[in-house]
């Protein structure tokens, strides 16, 4: 008896310190991790920013990094309120598909079923009907913003974006292509109110909000609401305000690391009051599988599969930001494991996929936990090898929004000019390109980037592998077309003169001028961080007043028109919801 005794006390030290041993060893990987998380943080200028990785019942790590308000000294903590920006799309597709669970609405339904007075003008008479789902998971075709009243004091009701719309021409047909839309979402929240009989803020509150006792979330309206959340913080670190956002539904909620916790467990939690398990697994299939223009991007309803780290199986995610406030969530229902990082600072969430990538993989090891086996949803991109192809056959003109270049065949090889850098591209294996220079006669490879050249769906596309690992068409081929006489005459500058006096004005520098042999429309983009970044978008002429943006995904198909004034000879400019009169010829 004493034996067993003693074999009893021997095995309970040596679990004590086992236990003992593993505890440490998992808190010195996050106080190791941490320590080189916020160092990354402070070189980025970072002021304030809240994390958190979360099981299905708990936060098994939340940190807090900096200021919510640097003048006053006050830190970050887990109830610092930030702006979620695009994260509120989440929210929307969660209302979207809790009225789908009730039977009100049906996801492939036209949207015109519930929205009647819905009646954008459809360029593709061939288009299958703009469907619930196809918004929902931006493959809808519709024009992606409107920068009049963007971001201002007090916006208008964001239910005037359904005006907008009606004025505006369809991009893409539907299914074509992803095309991100915040006025997509804007326009279901106009179904939700539809549909739910309340108004889109309150159906929120009263059916996602209040449920989850989020305390802390609401809705940013008014820049009287600025002491509600964290002081936002540009590129260098100085205090600036925050415009609140015309779009409600697409970007306007703020809240708490300890709220989005709480969200983001729906999410992976069994039976939950929000979501049921029925209704989150139609959320999470793959909507593009078909899309042959979307390329390796795998679209859920709302969210991306971006997992690299498969021990955890599927994981999805969406990212938010404001003009200065930035967001990320990540969800890995296989593991049941979620993450979520908020920032006042324009380049807070940067490093937030380690915390999917390293922390809920770590967890996972140190748990010994293993996912139920569900198959990643896969989506093939296949080329053609260069051997087959005929690469004098990609010489001509490829434009995407922002961007023009062409291909000339010369020594044997393709040449292009991209933004004022000219080089070849030459075959690096059986698929792939990489940029080149000619120097004392040798060509000599570059492989810091990887170029595709591929025609999909009948359309010769030039393609580049992103460092992040995402495939992404830069350029797709268009013949030049004739430049209409009526347009030239509109050549010159442009000043935008309806914007009001509160709301940032967020394109400058308007031209319109002939380059390459097509009719450029130019413009400065600012991102209120002091950044003017410059954007040349080729036109494609309907009549003598309508012209659209050439280019494949978002901003590509974007209308431009010229109207007169009323009893006046001059003539507007209308993009995005701008108006614009002629400066300088």
């Amino acid at each position: 008896m004493m034996r067993n005794f003693v074999i009893i006390g021997l095995l309970i030290q040596l679990l004590c310190s086992c236990q003992a041993q593993d505890k440490p060893n998992w808190n010195h990987y996050l106080e190791e991790f941490n320590k080189d998380f916020q160092n990354e943080l402070k070189s980025s200028n970072v002021i304030g920013a809240s994390y958190a990785v979360f099981d299905s019942e708990k936060t098994f790590w939340i940190e807090n990094y900096g200021f919510e308000n640097k003048e006053k000294q006050e830190k970050t903590k887990s109830s610092s309120k930030y702006l979620i920006g695009s994260l509120t799309k989440v929210f929307t597709a969660v209302a979207v598909m809790q009225l789908y669970e009730k039977g009100l609405l049906e996801l492939d339904a036209p949207i015109t079923d519930y929205i009647p007075e819905f009646s954008i003008k459809q360029r593709f008479p061939d288009s299958d009907p703009i469907t619930i789902r196809a918004i929902l998971s931006h493959h809808a075709g519709l024009p992606n913003d409107i920068f009049l009243h963007k971001f201002s004091s007090i916006p208008p009701p964001y239910k005037d974006v359904l005006d907008y719309l009606n004025s505006q021409y369809t991009c893409f047909p539907v299914g074509k292509i992803k095309s991100y839309s915040n006025l997509g979402y804007a326009l279901l929240g106009v179904l939700i109110e539809k549909v739910s009989g309340l108004p889109y803020t309150e159906y929120v509150y009263s059916s996602i909000i209040n449920p989850l006792e989020m305390k802390n979330t609401g809705f940013y309206l008014s820049t009287e609401m600025k002491n509600d959340f964290s002081v936002p913080y540009n590129r260098t670190g100085k205090a600036v305000l925050e415009y609140p956002i015309f779009d409600v539904p697409a970007g306007a909620i703020y809240s708490t690391i300890d709220d989005m916790v709480k969200f983001g467990q729906i999410f992976i939690r069994n039976n939950s009051s929000i979501l049921s398990d029925y209704t989150l697994n139609e959320m999470f299939k793959l909507q593009n599988k078909d899309v042959a223009a979307d390329l390796d991007d795998r679209s859920a309803i709302c969210f991306t599969f971006r997992n690299k780290a498969f021990e955890l199986g599927r994981v999805l995610e969406h990212g938010g930001a404001t003009v200065y406030h930035k967001a990320q969530l990540y969800i890995a229902p296989d593991a049941q494991l979620g993450a979520i990082m908020l920032s006042n600072s324009p380049d807070g969430v940067l490093n937030s996929w380690k915390l999917n990538e390293q922390v809920m993989v770590e967890y996972l090891k140190k748990n010994k936990i293993v996912p139920a086996t569900i198959n990643n949803p896969e989506k093939e991109v296949r080329f053609s090898s260069i051997k087959e192809k005929n690469l004098e056959a990609f010489t001509g003109n490829y434009v995407m929004p922002g961007m023009i270049c062409n291909f000339e065949w010369k020594d044997e090889n393709l040449y292009t000019k991209i933004q004022d850098n000219s080089f070849y591209i030459v075959p690096e294996d059986d698929h792939s390109f990489v940029p080149a220079k000619k120097i004392l006669g040798i060509i000599g490879k570059s492989k810091k980037m990887w170029f595709f050249l591929e025609e999909i769906d009948d359309e010769k596309l030039f393609m580049q592998s992103m460092p992040w690992g995402d495939l992404v068409i830069i350029g797709q081929y268009v013949k030049r077309n004739q430049i209409p006489d009526k347009w030239k005459e509109r050549i010159g500058k442009y000043e935008i003169f309806n914007l009001g006096e509160n709301e940032i004005q967020l394109i400058k520098d308007l031209e319109i001028k002939e380059k390459n042999g097509f009719l450029v429309f130019e413009y400065k983009y600012h991102d209120a961080f002091g950044n003017p970044t410059p954007v040349a978008m080729a036109l494609d002429f309907k009549n003598d007043f309508e012209a659209f943006v050439l280019g494949l995904g978002r901003g590509g198909g974007e209308g431009l028109t010229f109207h007169k004034k009323q009893d006046e000879n001059d003539e507007v400019l209308n993009y995005l919801g701008l108006k614009a009169k002629l400066i300088e010829e």
